[in-house]
């Protein structure tokens, strides 16, 4: 099992929030890291723990939608973030045509390589309901994407584009058909 934890600059001791991966590996947050995540605040607060009692609990929060590694960009993530208050959502419309992406940012999602996974961070950010991830991710995501071809942008994304599907299938399609023709001949 994997865990991952980060220790506070501001207190010598702090009692970390365990999540758990689909696949098992667990994960230790800051409490302060909650309040990025606005999923996992709102479950904490209807499951009757709070931040200002220190009252979390003891075992992993089962996270059956988040694979591993995803959690673990996440973690990295938050943990580049951990100076920064959440943005607003005021600030995020305000801001939301400035495209800029840290630098730090860029080189944690280009480690995301295949893109299958950078797509399960950007469902798993969705998923826990983390507005500044996703508002950064958009922004990684269309900076690669800006003024490419269709092709360059099918490329990047290790997605076929359907006129190559559909080529390929009519390959397949006339390969299996001369058999057919092969085999009418041969039997004839």
């Amino acid at each position: 099992m994997a865990s991952t934890s980060t220790s506070s600059s501001s207190s010598s001791s702090w009692t970390p929030i365990k999540l758990t991966s689909s696949d098992g590996k667990t994960f230790e947050l800051k409490q302060e890291f909650v309040n990025k995540a606005n999923m996992l605040k709102q479950m904490l607060a209807d499951l009757g723990y709070s931040e200002e009692e220190g009252n979390y609990p003891d075992e992993g929060i089962p996270l059956p939608s988040v694979a591993g590694e995803a959690l673990e960009k996440i973690v990295e993530w938050l943990t580049l973030h951990e100076a920064e208050d959440p943005k607003t959502d005021d600030y995020r419309q305000m801001h939301r045509f400035n495209r800029n992406v840290k630098k730090e940012d860029v080189t944690l999602f280009d480690k995301c390589f295949p893109r299958p996974k950078l797509a399960n961070v950007i469902n798993a950010a969705y998923y826990l309901e983390m507005p500044d991830l996703i508002d950064t991710l958009i922004k990684y995501t269309a900076n690669n994407l800006e003024g490419k071809t269709a092709e360059q942008m099918s490329t990047w994304l290790e997605i076929p584009l359907k006129k190559d599907e559909k080529k390929k299938e009519a390959e397949d399609e006339g390969e299996g058909g001369s058999t057919e023709k092969r085999e009418r001949v041969d039997n004839a």
